[in-house]
């Protein structure tokens, strides 16, 4: 996404001092695939660089310690922050890039959503906000972006993301923050909206989709959105939410929480067997809403329990149990991206230099994870 309404920067000079391939042979063919549709030289020529800083850079990624380690210039700090900040570059072309290279190597075979805590200092970033950080257990300033990764043949790789803008955010802070108008909504909707890009730029839009929905405060409403469309789904539910078995009667007001309807319902030979117990339900709503789902559930010794809900429910259960572990795997991901590629790390305010710094991080870690052996152009990994 491009703002229109952003003025042309001059071109930025690249030092001679720059290196030109690095340490990173294979950084050169990647980045110009992933970041084609960058209009000008310069500035692809600057992606590969902010993702080589961002490789070799260690510890906190900050403009000059990133520049600093990709050049010997004093302009290079300056010019990698215009770049991420101020040159106005399409990132959802770029994120497609990336994905038709990722897909080289094989077909997706599942989304996940994952969430993305972003602690902030002060209130002028965009999309800053008050939230509980699970880490700090408490109350903090924050950006919480939710990110899509795509599970192929090199595992979970980010590849697209939102930043969740808060609906009290004011018109002068969006303006200032360069947050588009037409961003917003609640946070089930913008998680919403990931999913909906996704099978835009994929030729198979029946890969599952995937979820650990905790993070989510309005999940009834992602869970059904989830259920009136037609994608495979297999995501993993709070105890709080509310179902009722699929052979109640419509209109009848037979919805439990899973908690109780675990409570209720006794431990199976089947369940003893598996440890997952296995029960046709509903969501709660409308008859023409009540598309048949299928609860799986796992309890611990102390009481408590683990729950999803799948719409795929003619499948065997080694076929979904890797689809129940993708949430655990992204959420290893975004801690890659926090502890070594500098997700956290951006220092601009603006939404577009959120998206290209996340556009960049991700394009960063799946170099990272592949090694650039994916031929550009060919059929998979090599060497």
């Amino acid at each position: 996404m491009t703002l229109p309404h952003e003025p042309m920067p001059m071109p930025i000079p690249i030092p001679p001092t720059l290196a030109e391939d690095g340490p990173y042979p294979c950084l050169r063919p990647f980045s110009e695939a992933v970041f084609a549709c960058l209009p000008r030289a310069d500035q692809r020529k600057w992606a590969r660089l902010y993702i080589e800083a961002l490789l070799r850079t260690p510890g906190k990624k900050s403009p000059r310690r990133m520049a600093e380690s990709v050049s010997d210039s004093p302009t290079a700090s300056q010019a990698l922050h215009q770049f991420v900040n101020a040159s106005p570059w399409d990132w959802l072309a770029a994120r497609q890039g990336l994905l038709r290279w990722v897909e080289q190597a094989g077909p997706v075979t599942s989304w996940t959503l994952a969430p993305a805590f972003i602690p902030k200092r002060g209130d002028h970033s965009a999309g800053v906000h008050r939230r509980f950080d699970p880490a700090l257990g408490r109350l903090s300033n924050c950006q919480f972006g939710v990110v899509t990764l795509a599970t192929g043949a090199y595992g979970p790789l980010p590849v697209d993301w939102n930043l969740y803008i808060p609906r009290g955010w004011a018109r002068a802070r969006r303006s200032k923050a360069r947050v588009p108008e037409e961003v917003g909504g609640p946070l089930w909707s913008q998680a919403a909206e990931l999913l909906r890009r996704a099978p835009l730029w994929h030729p198979d839009a029946h890969a599952p989709v995937t979820a650990e929905l905790s993070w989510l405060p309005d999940h009834d409403a992602f869970l059904a959105h989830l259920t009136r469309g037609e994608r495979p789904f297999v995501v993993e539910v709070p105890c709080t939410t509310r179902v009722a078995p699929a052979t109640a009667p419509a209109g009848r007001s037979s919805a439990l929480t899973v908690r109780q309807l675990l409570v209720e319902r006794p431990a199976t030979a089947g369940e003893e067997r598996h440890h997952l117990l296995s029960l046709p339900v509903v969501l709660p709503g409308p008859s023409a809403e009540r598309v048949r789902l299928r609860l799986l559930a796992r309890r611990r010794p102390d009481g408590s329990a683990r729950a999803w809900l799948t719409n795929l429910v003619d499948r065997q259960l080694p076929e979904l149990l890797p689809l129940m572990r993708r949430p655990r795997l992204a959420a290893s991901v975004v801690s890659a991206l926090n502890g070594g590629f500098g997700l956290q790390d951006f220092e601009g305010r603006s939404f577009p230099g959120w998206h290209h710094h996340t556009t960049l991080v991700s394009a960063a870690f799946a170099f990272s994870r592949t090694g650039g052996r994916v031929a550009v152009g060919g059929g998979g990994p090599r060497g």
